[in-house]
């Protein structure tokens, strides 16, 4: 699960508060018009302009406390950490006691990997009087230097969650199918059902201390257990393991992957394959994201032998962030291609289309994701007395989160799910409930 591999460094660094005071300009500083271009060019987030113009006015005043601050801290903005560092270090020789200024170096430290350094500079601040909010802030960043240290990273999530069904053997509303010239009665009852579901997420990270690659694995839990319908129960392990890369605004990552599945306690079926996904951010706000699948199924009784098969998959995704920082919207399209490595079945062979469009909206405290999913499947081999079935599927869904910390979300979602296809069986309309609880540890 890769949305689970959190950067939260960056998060925790931008909450600090202001903490102690920077000495002012003097004034015949603040009145020129070079300082005043320089600052107003950071305030505006302009930070190559303000690295230069406060570049310029370093050359004139070398000693001035205010204008080192500020070139470090548009050298930091621009990743430049070595001239932010030298900034910080001229301040703090003259006035140690400037816990703001010693944060900004702390942090500095942090962003050049030099832990052991930023962890010192971190517990010299902890030792002066600041605000609870600054102090409980630095505790975690010392927590995520302890992290580091280790030389992995663990995040894990845990999701409760309860659910309801009105369909929950996909059974079709249409009295009847035509078999060549007989119409065959359906099964039209409906079964519906409660349910309970956990999902457990396991995510470890190992980087590298020689180059820009980890080793990432991935563990997933999931059960569902329904009221009623026992056979209807399932439990599944997922596994992926492999080797990424990370550059910038570049992430490449190919894992091989296993997932075993049980269906009402019976050992079904598994899948293995490898699969490579990339992410590649355009600028800040916008990322396309490629993943290409390759995996085989196979099912582990013998009566269902002919039902395994050979999967490849193609998906390409793009996410853009709106301009209130809130809002998301995200395209995607898939094609799958399905085909079976034994028997005589009709119901395996098939070509999949997949199109999405999903849009998150912050309302008040609240995210609201709406999701729109189109499924066209085509299969490749003809019944006798039925035509070469096809399916058009197609899916409406709302979610409503609610973050009750920085570790816990409840959320509520509703699915409506419509299947039309040229063979009446495969007909059929279904809606669910989901109540959820996320807790990240």
């Amino acid at each position: 699960m890769r949305l689970l591999r959190l950067t939260i460094i960056p998060i925790l660094l931008c909450t600090l508060p202001l903490m102690g005071t920077i000495i002012s300009a003097k004034p015949e500083i603040r009145k020129s018009l070079e300082y005043k271009e320089a600052l107003t060019s950071f305030k505006k987030k302009y930070f190559k302009k303000s690295f230069l113009l406060f570049n310029k006015l370093l050359l004139k005043y070398p000693s001035n406390e205010h204008i080192n601050f500020y070139y470090g801290r548009s050298a930091f903005e621009l990743k430049n950490y070595e001239y932010a560092f030298t900034a910080y270090d001229n301040i703090l020789i003259n006035t140690p006691e400037n816990t703001r200024v010693r944060a900004e170096f702390a942090r500095t430290l942090m962003m050049m990997k030099s832990y052991k350094e930023a962890k010192k500079e971190f517990n010299k601040i902890l030792v002066s009087p600041i605000p609870i909010t600054v102090r409980k802030n630095i505790e975690k960043m010392i927590k995520i230097i302890d992290n580091k240290e280790k030389n992995y990273i663990l995040n894990k999530v845990a999701i409760f969650g309860f659910g309801w069904d009105d369909n929950i053997d996909n059974n079709t509303h249409i009295d009847t199918t035509a078999y060549g010239s007989i119409d065959l009665n359906n099964d039209t009852k409906q079964k519906h059902d409660t349910y309970m579901n956990l999902i457990l997420v396991g995510n470890l990270i190992v980087p590298s201390k020689k180059n820009n690659t980890a080793w990432e694995s991935t563990l997933i839990t999931f059960i569902q257990e329904q009221s009623r319908y026992k056979d209807n129960n399932l439990f599944l392990l997922s596994l992926s393991s492999g080797i990424s890369y990370s550059k910038k605004s570049y992430k490449n990552l190919t894992s091989l992957t296993y997932d075993h599945v049980w269906i009402g306690g019976h050992k079904t079926l598994y899948l293995y394959g490898i699969t490579n996904s990339v992410k590649y951010k355009l600028n800040k706000k916008e990322m396309i994201k490629l993943d290409i699948k390759l995996k085989k199924k196979k099912f582990a009784e013998e009566d269902n032998y002919d039902k395994s098969s050979q999967i490849e998959e193609f998906t390409l995704g793009y996410d853009k962030i709106l301009s209130n920082n809130k809002d998301k919207i995200s395209l995607s399209t898939s094609y799958i291609e399905e085909r079976k490595r034994q028997g005589t079945r009709t119901d395996v062979d098939k070509n999949t289309n997949k199109y999405q469009i999903s849009y998150l909206k912050n309302i008040l405290s609240y995210d609201a994701t709406f999701n729109y999913q189109k499924e066209l499947n085509k299969y490749k081999e003809i019944t006798t007395n039925l035509p070469k079935r096809d399916d058009d599927k197609q899916t409406l869904s709302v979610k409503l989160a609610k973050k009750m910390s920085k570790t816990k979300t409840i959320s509520l979602e509703y699915k409506n799910i419509k299947n039309k296809s040229n063979i009446n069986t495969y007909t059929y309309k279904k809606q669910s409930v989901n109540l959820n609880y996320t807790l990240v540890f």
